[in-house]
């Protein structure tokens, strides 16, 4: 096949596409394991939610995660991948995360909040989601959801303006709270992580069009074969509270890489890439007719790329 300065993806009506290729994918289950390549043999492993990208040698010698580069990077991670962006001979990692389209803004030193614990005692645990607002933490949960798991609190909270400004400590004892589990989230950011080939990584920012929903699929490739790897995220996620939203502003992001460690993103009208719904996995396959990309979408069809 001829190279091409451009990526061109064509969208039919039967939702065929031109032009894709190889993928990583990772399959989300209670934690996303996948292997890093430095120096020597690491293994990395990136838990689903609330928790930030680890490093696990396994050398003898431990080692320290913030040595890395992952400092302050807890998230609500849903995906990741590895290729080399930079073309240094290194393996870079891209992480997708919640993005940064939500009413959750975090960190690190405002971080997005869970406390878990079994409040009122009664056999069955709760969680709180505190966000901060001002430079003050309050719980996302409103009031009458809140009554609703702790009945105990519905004297205290008779009235909705009993509940307005309430933080966690308003709400909870400080032996309550000292008894509860806290995970904090830092970041949201959908992110690059280039390998400095020294034992640690380089955060790099993607685009914006990137962050605009949940990214939970990931694939990897010179889609344009330009010598360069590129990237396609897709994401997004019906099954939200009505306090904050549903996340669906992702229909198939392209994102061309200089080979460099840069990335832009392509415009639909240019990638032809508009995919609807919730992707949850994007594969590469050959068929009889050719390559293609299947995309898995929740409670939807699957969606055909074909080049």
């Amino acid at each position: 096949m001829k190279k091409q300065s451009k990526l061109n993806l064509v969208n039919t009506k039967q939702q065929h596409y031109t032009k894709i290729t190889e993928v990583r994918n990772v399959k989300q289950i209670v934690m996303i394991v996948f292997m890093v390549l430095l120096s020597t043999s690491i293994f990395a492993q990136l838990p689903a939610e609330l928790l930030n990208p680890e490093i696990i040698s396994i050398n003898r010698m431990p080692m320290r995660n913030n040595a890395f580069g992952f400092e302050n990077t807890d998230g609500w991670y849903h995906a990741v991948a590895t290729g080399d962006f930079n073309n240094d001979g290194h393996t870079d990692i891209v992480t997708g995360n919640h993005g940064l389209n939500s009413r959750f803004k975090a960190s690190s030193t405002e971080p997005v909040s869970l406390y878990i614990n079994d409040f009122d005692q009664n056999g069955t645990v709760e969680q709180i989601l505190t966000r901060f607002q001002n430079g003050v933490s309050y719980p996302m949960v409103l009031r009458q959801d809140l009554v609703a798991q702790l009945p105990g609190l519905r004297k205290k909270y008779l009235h909705y303006k009993d509940y307005r400004g309430q933080t966690i400590n308003d709400i909870f004892t400080a032996e309550q709270l000292e008894q509860a589990i806290i995970l904090n989230a830092r970041s949201f950011e959908t992110t690059l992580w280039l390998n400095t080939g020294l034992g640690s990584f380089e955060r790099k920012t993607l685009p914006v069009e990137v962050q605009f929903s949940p990214v939970y699929a990931i694939l990897i490739n010179d889609f344009d074969e330009d010598g360069n790897a590129d990237i396609l995220t897709g994401g997004n996620l019906y099954r939200a509270k009505p306090e904050t939203g549903i996340y669906d502003g992702s229909y198939g992001i392209l994102l061309k890489g200089d080979g460099r460690g840069n990335f832009t993103a392509l415009p639909s009208g240019e990638s032809g890439i508009c995919i609807k719904g919730e992707i949850r996995s994007l594969r590469n396959l050959r068929t009889g007719g050719g390559r293609v990309v299947l995309g898995a979408r929740n409670n939807d069809a699957p969606v055909v790329l074909q080049y």
